[in-house]
């Protein structure tokens, strides 16, 4: 529960609790780790760099296409943990996929793009067509 702080105990009628719809839904769909991965897009003269993390994915798992000016990362992520002991065992199992598609400038060359993966971070660098300095301009701030 995010940024809720202290919430106060109130006895309320025959059922408590159960008919107290103040749930927040993020918390809800925390429960089933409903999230994408995080990415960065930064842009250089020559071209568009995009950093994904993807912490604990195979290489093999992961799959990228670029079709009409998008760029979607798709991975399955599986895991498996033993632990014994003297009187007990303990697995647990995690599994799960999850894919983004983010929108790329016209100017990316999809033929030359490429990508390579290291310690858990996917890096994918796509050429500009033409090569361009990164527009915009600073805000000053009132």
């Amino acid at each position: 529960m995010r940024g809720k702080g202290i919430v106060p105990w109130r006895r309320k009628g025959l059922l408590p609790g159960f008919f107290d719809f103040n749930f927040d839904v993020d918390d809800f769909f925390d429960m089933f780790n409903y999230q994408s991965f995080r990415a960065d897009l930064k842009e250089t003269e020559n071209e568009y760099i995009l950093e994904a993390d993807l912490p604990g994915c195979d290489k093999n798992s992961i799959e990228i296409v670029y079709d009409d000016h998008n760029l979607t990362i798709s991975a399955e992520h599986s895991e498996t943990t033993e632990e014994s002991g003297e009187n007990y065992i303990h697995k647990e199992r995690r599994r799960g996929s999850f894919s983004r598609t983010i929108s790329v400038p016209e100017n990316v060359n999809g033929e030359k793009i490429s990508a390579k993966f290291e310690n858990g971070v996917l890096q994918v660098i796509m050429p500009k067509i033409s090569p361009s300095k990164p527009q915009g301009r600073k805000i000053d701030i009132e």
